[in-house]
């Protein structure tokens, strides 16, 4: 299982600067779970007919199941990585007529927007707090739209890999909800997932000090070559994790993860 585990440090994901768009046409499990856990924190906002802006989109995989598993949603992608050619190859692949792409927040077409996505986005951001309040000073953005973010968990766990993956840095809860709070946030719900790759990732930190650096192309980061029945299994694993995990928070334990998430909403004047 080990070459599993080293694929998920791969593979937290670069939205931003769309570093870890490859050839491979096969969806990494931790991509796959994540995608479920989000559709869950999306039921929880609305069921249906959103207006979803969802920043740092990358290859548009997340926004098209949004659009897919929410009846009569639309999807706003924004990502300063969008070429003119990349925005024709995500069309041609997806044939999404509710997705539409843009390289910048102001050129976003709409005159509300339900839900920000910002899913492992802000940790590739020099000034976390800056870019939070550039997007909440948007005109489509009202005191009712709710920000769900995802991040990766804990700034003792930073790695070679947060290098390549260009990342500023790592949270924590109270670090994310500090975040938050300097935007004039209203916290609604926060906590950890994925405990179960908390181990793996503290053995991967100590094989880092006995060994060389890498000098791993980061256009490989996010390749996935585990087959269907392993990502199958895999998946499954991460989202059981999730459902005790979400169990046990019920019950008042929060446990560590690999990620941690936010969601919140503009304080009331």
């Amino acid at each position: 299982m080990n070459w599993i585990f080293k694929n998920f440090e791969n593979h937290e994901k670069v939205s931003m600067d769309l570093i870890e768009i490859t050839g491979n046409t096969e969806r990494h499990p931790w991509e796959i779970a994540r995608k479920n856990i989000v559709h869950k924190f999306i039921s929880k906002v609305n069921r249906g007919n959103l207006k979803i802006l969802d920043v740092g989109s990358g290859d548009a995989y997340l926004a098209d199941s949004f659009t897919k598993n929410f009846k009569e949603s639309k999807c706003f992608c924004v990502d300063t990585g969008y070429t003119a050619d990349l925005v024709k190859k995500i069309k041609t692949d997806f044939k999404n007529k509710n997705l539409t792409l843009y390289s910048s927040l102001n050129e976003v077409k709409t005159d509300f927007i339900d839900i920000v996505t910002l899913l492992d986005v802000i940790e590739h951001v020099p000034d976390d707090v800056a870019f939070l309040k550039q997007i909440i000073s948007q005109p489509y953005i009202n005191n009712e739209t709710h920000f769900i973010i995802t991040v990766p968990a804990y700034q003792s766990l930073f790695s070679r890999h947060d290098v390549l993956l260009k990342h500023y840095r790592r949270y924590n809860l109270k670090k994310i909800q500090q975040t938050v709070n300097a935007c004039g946030f209203q916290p609604i719900e926060s906590g950890y997932f994925f405990s179960t790759l908390i181990i793996p990732r503290i053995a991967q930190l100590a094989m880092e000090k006995v060994m060389p650096k890498s000098n791993k192309d980061p256009e490989n980061l996010g390749e996935w070559r585990g087959g269907k029945l392993t990502t199958t299994l895999v998946k499954n694993i991460l989202l059981i994790d999730y459902k005790i995990g979400s169990l046990l928070k019920f019950a008042g334990i929060n446990l560590p993860g690999l990620s941690c998430y936010m969601i919140c909403k503009k304080n009331n004047p």
